[in-house]
């Protein structure tokens, strides 16, 4: 035996029983991935026997064909695809069957009906199906002849039958509802922002940063837009997996139908990374030598708010306790009191240094108050 195989076969054994575990323990993307994969191979299972043995189609693997594309991992998605699937099919199919009359059978004809079927994959709302409908019209090319015309409605039978089974079971069969998806994105952004806040202002407790910690701020600063489009797919992830889920008609008074206030959050969690990128760009020119950067004093006072400022970032989406304790409107008020002292302290030669800075502190708790009001309270974490 190789020792290649010998050192990676009981590697990826080990992998697979580790996801395995995760997806009996726990909710998670490995719970995910295998109850898709069964609603998956359930759905071709079952369109296959009911095209071959019920309907007795010459053509029955087609419907599986379409069930397996057709399932996806939220319920909207699975109506979305199978409708487009369909439309591309017919479409291909009937493109192939009217160019065997007007042509003939031949290499021309062909090569006519793939340009037009490729031209009308390109219609934008048939998204990514748009390549099946020269699949289609190339499966479908032996009707040109019209002595198999019939093989066109078993081609577009089959494609119905898969794409219903398909549908029909993902949005039967478990359809997930991502309120936790979205609760995870918003959570993400705002530990992110949480601890580079964190960071900064344990830097400044003995004064000025140096250029290279500056820069390494201003760097982190920048890679939060990597962090909120995560954040951003999660949320809209979320929302999509509302749409069409049976299961909301079952809890229909408890689950709401809206993920505006996760938006509200994730556009103001972007805008206060612009502001964190305007302080950490702020240290980097205090560096210039035309700069008059602030007194050690101002800068450990400045790190004590951005402290604050933190603390407020790790409770951004938080509800309010039993006793209707509001944590974060709680540490916003602690914030504006210390801007508040710190503004007091801006004069002296470095009074410009001081404006920039404390607008910038400003325009953040701004955008974390906006969140508070604006953004909505996470719904209820049903999966």
């Amino acid at each position: 035996m190789d020792t290649t195989d010998s050192r990676w076969r009981p590697a990826v054994v080990a992998r697979v029983r580790r996801a395995a575990h995760r997806a009996r323990q726990q909710a998670g993307p490995e719970r995910e991935t295998a109850l898709l994969l069964a609603k998956s191979g359930a759905a071709g299972v079952l369109a296959w026997a009911l095209g071959a043995y019920v309907i007795g189609s010459p053509q029955p693997t087609y419907a599986p064909f379409t069930a397996l594309l057709v399932v996806q991992s939220t319920a909207y998605r699975s109506l979305l695809q199978s409708l487009r699937y369909v439309v591309a099919v017919v479409l291909g199919v009937l493109a192939a069957g009217l160019v065997g009359p007007l042509i003939g059978e031949n290499p021309l004809a062909f090569a006519v009906m793939l340009s037009v079927t490729l031209l009308i994959g390109r219609w934008r709302h048939l998204g990514s199906q748009g390549i099946q409908v020269s699949i289609a019209g190339a499966f479908a090319y032996n009707a040109l002849s019209g002595t198999h015309v019939q093989m066109l409605w078993e081609i577009i039978q089959m494609a119905l039958l898969g794409a219903g089974v398909g549908t029909v079971i993902a949005m039967l069969v478990f359809p997930p509802l991502r309120y936790r998806t979205a609760e995870r994105g918003i959570e993400e952004i705002s530990q992110a922002t949480q601890l580079l806040l964190s960071d900064m202002a344990d830097g400044l407790k003995e004064g000025l940063p140096t250029e290279e910690t500056a820069e390494d701020w201003l760097h982190r600063a920048r890679q939060l837009d990597g962090t909120l489009g995560a954040a951003r797919e999660a949320v809209e992830m979320g929302a999509e997996s509302v749409v069409y889920n049976p299961r909301t008609w079952l809890h229909h008074r408890t689950t709401p139908r809206s993920f505006q206030g996760y938006r509200t959050l994730m556009e103001s969690l972007g805008r206060a990374g612009e502001q964190i990128r305007s302080i950490s760009y702020g240290f980097v020119r205090f560096h210039g030598e035309d700069a008059v950067p602030p007194g050690d004093d101002f800068l450990s006072a400045y790190g004590e708010l951005l402290e604050s400022i933190s603390e407020a970032a790790g409770l951004i989406g938080s509800l309010e306790d039993e006793e209707g304790d509001d944590p974060l409107r709680r540490a916003l008020r602690k914030c504006r009191e210390r801007y508040a002292r710190l503004r007091e302290r801006a004069e002296g030669e470095a009074w410009p240094s001081h404006g920039v800075l404390l607008t910038d502190a400003d325009r953040l708790l701004v955008e974390f108050r906006h969140a508070h009001r604006q953004g909505a309270s996470q719904p209820p974490r049903r999966g």
